[in-house]
């Protein structure tokens, strides 16, 4: 993990949630995403299922880059 960075978010490429759950659990993935957006429009906000999001692993050769990217714009750390 890259010094300053916080982990505040799940994610889990698609190509091995296909490969590896089964139909059990990939339907199971879709009910908590489900109750997360449920929950979040009762407190007025908006359904997390509407955000998109760009993921960069940070083995990557360019992800000190993207770091100080992010700290230009205050969104590190």
């Amino acid at each position: 993990m890259i010094k300053g960075m916080q982990r505040k978010y799940i994610v889990h490429k698609i190509e091995d949630v296909e490969s590896y759950l089964s139909a059990t659990q990939r339907a199971q993935i879709g009910v908590i995403g489900a109750t997360i957006d449920s929950r979040r429009i009762e407190e007025g906000k908006a359904p997390a299922s509407n955000n998109s999001y760009i993921v960069i692993n940070t083995d990557e050769s360019y992800a000190a880059e993207i770091v100080e990217i992010l700290k230009r714009h205050g969104h590190w750390g």
